[in-house]
């Protein structure tokens, strides 16, 4: 067994005397209905052994532009890359200057056949994007965090319901006690119904959610077709019961559960809290807080409306937030990175340099004296699936130790971690598994590891680093002569903005 000191390395960043690091990242997001970027400066300084964010400023929010389609099923990336070059130029940053940033492809643009494209080209041009593609529920939480719920839940001390609702879907975070307990997401949107600029009655695109829902009641819409009046209202007023239904806020309508894309939001019979606040952010929520006025040739504002009067007859509220629209792409832009140094162990040196390492962080329950492997195996699985499945090899898993570290105990946590990494491998891959720990026993759980996986699995752990979950790794190359790793951890950072009462 090999155990190695992690150091902070000074290749990876320029530091001044004071040991402070001062980072410009960029934010890009992409969505079925919006394109938007924004560019902020991080600065973090070295304290006891560690880099802490000491101040985080917003630069530059970019224009929001529609996201241009070449045709039903193909974004436009020409279009897209000359719009982000001028974003660039208003910014007075160039794309030499971005140390870091992400890009993040939502909602239906994810589902289109070159999104992928889409992201490899940006995150090119545009420093080192941690992530080029967001999942549900990845969004979710983007989404709940920019617009500063956590903070709005803590502050009050009551759970938050907070619908994000964009061009292609709508995502839900539940929030209490500042925590996001739970989060999922359906295909409704502004732009499920897409019609011409010059002719607002004229369809151009009808997306398969919204034929659903028109099937339900006799009526078909597709391109070409005039979309009356009372279609447009009926099927706004039957987006928003939807929307409120899989909140949990509908007890009077049933959720359909064709339009989910994960889990429900709360168990079958479940619902939030009655002192629960109800929070948007989104496209749509510009239209609920009353902050645009233009019509996009979308549902936007019907959907808006139908969902503010949905909202009254069932006695509730939009509480207000500060951001809407850009509540994801800011949250995007704005990364902290740590440096810190700690112990590791590594089964082979060849398993480093590792870069752009997501993290996931399972709920273990790891107070009992003896651990049951199949439950430990269970919340790790699901803990591997909240990550996109675009994202390839490399997974990092969180781990909060609690106890004493006895045989049984350490035995049923590895034999869980590598009976979770196993099914989340896809057929024939030999990833690394990768730890992260808050607590001093990564040599001790990653020699077992190698004992009981061998050659089969390769082991990577480190110790006494904080994480959250959706943070990106980067693990350097070893120190010729040092034994030493440097070891980067990026982080999202979520600000709290003020929250109208």
């Amino acid at each position: 067994m090999t155990e190695v000191q992690a150091q902070p390395s000074a290749s990876l960043f320029s530091f001044d005397v004071d040991q402070t690091v001062r980072l410009t990242t960029v934010g890009i997001d992409i969505g079925s209905s919006t394109s938007q970027m924004s560019v902020s400066r991080i600065e973090l300084e070295r304290i006891d052994n560690r880099y802490v964010t000491t101040r985080r400023e917003l630069l530059y929010e970019s224009d929001i532009r529609l996201t241009p389609y070449a045709d039903a099923e193909t974004i436009d990336t020409a279009a897209l890359g000359e719009f982000f070059q001028q974003q660039y130029a208003k910014a007075g940053v160039s794309h030499d200057e971005v140390d870091t940033g992400a890009i993040i492809l939502t909602g239906l643009a994810l589902a289109k056949h070159n999104s992928r494209n889409i992201a490899d080209l940006f995150a090119a041009q545009a420093g080192t994007f941690v992530a080029v593609s967001a999942g549900d529920a990845i969004e979710s939480t983007l989404a709940c965090r920019g617009a500063g719920i956590e903070g709005l839940s803590q502050r009050t001390g009551r759970p938050v319901v907070h619908i994000d609702m964009g061009g292609g879907t709508t995502k839900y975070s539940y929030v209490v006690g500042g925590d996001i307990e739970r989060v999922a997401a359906i295909d409704i949107g502004a732009r499920l119904v897409l019609a011409a600029d010059d002719d607002p009655r004229r369809v151009l695109r009808v997306e398969e959610p919204a034929a659903l829902l028109l099937a339900e009641a006799g009526l078909e819409l597709g391109a070409g077709d005039v979309l009356t009046d009372e279609v447009r209202e009926f099927l706004a007023g039957r987006m928003a019961e939807q929307v409120l239904a899989h909140a949990g806020l509908a007890p009077d309508a049933e959720a359909d559960p064709r339009l989910l894309r994960t889990a429900p939001l709360l168990p079958a019979g479940q619902r939030p809290d009655g002192s629960s606040l109800v929070t948007f952010s989104g496209g749509v929520s510009e239209f609920i807080y009353d902050r645009e006025a233009q019509s996009f040739g979308d549902l936007g504002r019907p959907l808006a409306d139908a969902v503010l009067r949905a909202l009254r007859e069932r006695g509730l509220r939009a509480e207000e937030t500060a951001r809407g629209i850009r509540a994801t792409v800011l949250g995007a832009s704005q990364y902290s990175l740590q440096l810190t140094g700690n112990t590791v162990y590594a089964s082979s040196q060849s398993l480093v340099p590792l870069r752009n390492v997501p993290v996931v962080k399972p709920r273990l329950d790891l107070d009992p004296d003896e651990l049951d492997v199949d439950q430990l195996t269970g919340a790790i699985s699901r803990a591997l699936a909240t990550r996109h499945p675009d994202d390839a090899g490399v997974v990092a898993i969180a781990l909060s130790w609690r106890g004493s570290a006895t045989y049984q105990r350490v035995d049923a946590l590895a034999r869980a971690v590598l009976a979770a990494a196993g099914r989340a491998a896809p057929e024939g891959a030999r990833a690394p598994v990768v730890l992260v720990c808050d607590a001093d026993i990564a040599g001790l759980l990653g020699h077992h590891l190698s004992d009981l996986s061998g050659p089969a699995a390769p082991v990577l752990t480190l110790d006494s680093i904080q994480v959250s979950e959706f943070d990106f790794l980067d693990v350097g190359a070893f120190v010729p002569g040092t034994g030493a790793l440097p070891v980067v951890v990026k982080s999202l950072l979520f600000p709290t903005p003020a929250v109208a009462p």
